[in-house]
């Protein structure tokens, strides 16, 4: 290479052929110029780089502003294909470059290093090409920290002098420095990755700023990647001072593996008596982490406490139906109708013949709890009664009904058996429960009354006469007209109804003359209609009685008329011989019934009717 003013040739070296050397006194070797190039410099030095070609140069123009000369470049450039191509200039900051030509710059190189020396009066610059460490070095330099670990991502994330974690951290400091607490905790979890030492040395760099919460986002849940218990109790500190919901949402979601529980019960318990703002929260979190030490009991109370719902999932969850036994009222204030689902939660199967009791609380363990508040021990007693009808608590159930749902009560009197029904009836009295009342009076045999209630009571005619039907009493038919005689409404319905029961007669003989009845032509035509057709059935039912009575007696007779067939298997009821012998002069009379019970006539007893059999008569006797 030859480098001349601004011109530059790219010359080889061969060796000339023998024709030449003989023809001619000339050297062995030849220069043969190969390449030649115009450039815009003046050229103070060329060299080699690999195939590209390094010119430093001083622009040929002065500087327009100061008419001095201009800085030198440093230039690389391809000379392949007989052109000349720049593929990069840099101006060189050389001290008094001003004052220099180019015949003031040198340019020198270790070719095995690719290392260049540019040398001036007063400067010496060293290059070398640029490689992936130079670029990171410009770029981190230049806060272009993303570009920086791509680059680096690109060559699989390490260099002699770098790493994707070396510039992430600090990425990551710069970020903090600025403020960007966010995106400095997305940075740590993707640099830091599983490497444990790494993950805390970062976090507390966030703690030192109070900045932990950014962070806590992205810290290892999971076990087998987990930080120091320390790292986590920082964080939940942090939480525990300026923001309860954010430390209760922790609480629910974090591993109590993680951390130290105790450390953080501690910690809330110490905070609880030092703060009066957002205390259900912290109630919340401490009864959570209760529950992780397994300390059931303390949960249980901080649950009751904040009055907060998930004490029943407590319960049954963790079998705690012993440790109730003086909260029961507490968790029918809370809600009564999940208490009770709790409170009649039965023994299993296989124990209930070891303990007498088939639920798991006992019921007079609830009642004594209850025994002051009537509603929840309507209620409870009432969702017992469908579960266990063995009606221990059906007479304190009757009176419970009464107060607080009279529609559940006549359905419970009809279907029970086991309450004490003169206690019931004073309730039902006491109350003025007319139709409660009628129903325990007829159950008692106290018809005649119940027919009064309904009559003068209810003011109900056709309940009445319903009354009467179902009883069929003679009694309470006439009672019942002498009571609604005097009321035409009520002799009308009577005069429509009564012909179907009883003999209108009754009825008829026993209204006054006078009183006036409306549509008694109607009614009386359908009361003897009715009546007529009664007695029709009543006739009609005589006569397949009767017929019935007829052929069965026929069949009997025909059947006691037929023969026995008497075998050799048949014995002597007395004597337990055989009826039947084949010796005859041995043989005596026998007597056989309608029973097949066979006897020798001088076995039976002396004074026996023959008409009769023995044994079927001792047994009737």
């Amino acid at each position: 290479m030859i480098g001349w003013v601004d011109t530059i040739r790219i010359c080889v070296i061969r060796k000339r052929n023998q024709i030449e050397l003989q023809t001619r006194d000339v050297t062995e070797y030849l220069v043969d110029p190969v390449h030649t190039f115009q450039t815009d410099y003046f050229i103070s030095g060329l060299g080699p780089l690999d195939d590209q070609l390094v010119l430093l140069g001083v622009p040929k123009e002065c500087d327009p502003d100061t008419g001095k000369a201009q800085r030198p470049v440093l230039t690389v450039a391809d000379y392949k294909d007989c052109e000349f191509c720049e593929v990069s200039t840099d101006c060189l900051n050389i001290r008094g470059y001003e004052e220099y030509s180019c015949n003031d710059y040198y340019l020198d190189m270790l070719i095995e290093e690719n290392r260049f020396f540019i040398v001036s009066p007063k400067d010496i610059v060293i290059a070398s090409p640029y490689d992936i460490d130079d670029r990171v070095n410009w770029l981190t330099e230049h806060s272009r920290f993303e570009k920086a670990i791509a680059v680096l991502e690109e060559v699989g994330g390490k260099t002699a002098k770098h790493s994707v974690i070396t510039v992430g951290v600090q990425y990551l400091d710069h970020l903090m420095s600025e403020h960007l607490y966010e995106q400095a905790a997305i940075l740590c979890a993707r640099i830091c990755k599983n490497d444990k030492v790494l993950w805390e040395n970062q976090i507390l760099k966030f703690a030192e700023v109070n900045q932990l919460r950014a962070i806590s986002a992205y810290v290892p849940r999971v076990p087998e990647q987990a930080l120091s218990p320390h790292i986590y109790e920082l964080i939940f500190y942090e939480y525990l001072k300026v923001d309860p919901q954010g430390f209760l949402k922790l609480v629910q979601e974090w591993n109590p593996s993680l951390y130290k529980t105790g450390v953080v019960v501690k910690e809330v318990i110490e905070h609880l008596l030092t703060t009066e703002v957002d205390k259900n929260v912290y109630l919340e979190a401490l009864a959570l982490l209760y529950c992780y030490q397994k300390k059931y009991d303390k949960a249980l109370t901080a649950y009751l406490k904040l009055q907060h719902k998930d004490v029943f999932k407590l319960i049954t969850k963790h079998d705690m139906y012993s440790v109730i036994y003086d909260k029961i009222l507490d968790l029918m204030n809370l809600d009564c109708d999940r208490a009770i689902s709790i409170l009649l939660d039965k023994v299993p199967v296989e124990l209930i013949d070891k303990q007498q009791e088939r639920t798991k609380i006992p019921v007079e363990v609830v009642e004594k709890q209850l025994e002051n508040h009537d509603l929840y021990m309507f209620k409870y007693l009432d969702a017992y009664s469908k579960i266990e009808p063995n009606g221990r608590y059906h007479g304190k159930l009757i009176r419970l009904y009464a107060k607080y749902a009279r529609e559940k009560l006549l359905p419970f009197l009809k279907c029970s058996d086991n309450y004490p029904i003169q206690e019931a009836l004073d309730v039902c009295q006491s109350n003025e429960y007319y139709p409660e009342m009628v129903f325990l009076l007829s159950r008692i045999g106290n018809t005649r009354e119940a027919l009064q209630i309904i009559i003068e009571k209810l003011n109900d005619i056709n309940q009445a006469i319903n009354f009467c039907q179902e009883h069929n009493d003679k009694e309470l038919w006439t009672d019942l007209i002498k009571q609604t005689v005097d009321n035409p409404e009520c002799v009308t319905l009577l005069l429509k109804r009564i012909g179907n029961y009883v003999d209108p007669r009754m009825l008829i003989q026993n209204i006054q003359p006078g009183c006036e009845i409306k549509d008694l032509k109607d009614c009386l035509a359908k009361m003897m209609c009715d009546y007529h057709l009664q007695m029709s059935v009543q006739e009609a039912c005589k006569v397949i009685t009767l017929r019935n009575y007829f052929d069965l007696h026929e069949k009997l007779i025909i059947g006691q008329q037929r023969g026995i067939s008497v075998t050799d298997d048949f014995l002597c009821h007395v004597c337990q011989g055989r009826i039947i012998i084949r010796d005859l002069s041995n043989a005596s009379n026998l007597i056989v019934y309608n029973c097949r019970h066979s006897f020798h006539i001088e076995c039976l007893p002396d004074g026996v009717q023959c008409s009769n059999c023995y044994v079927c008569s001792a047994v009737k006797m």
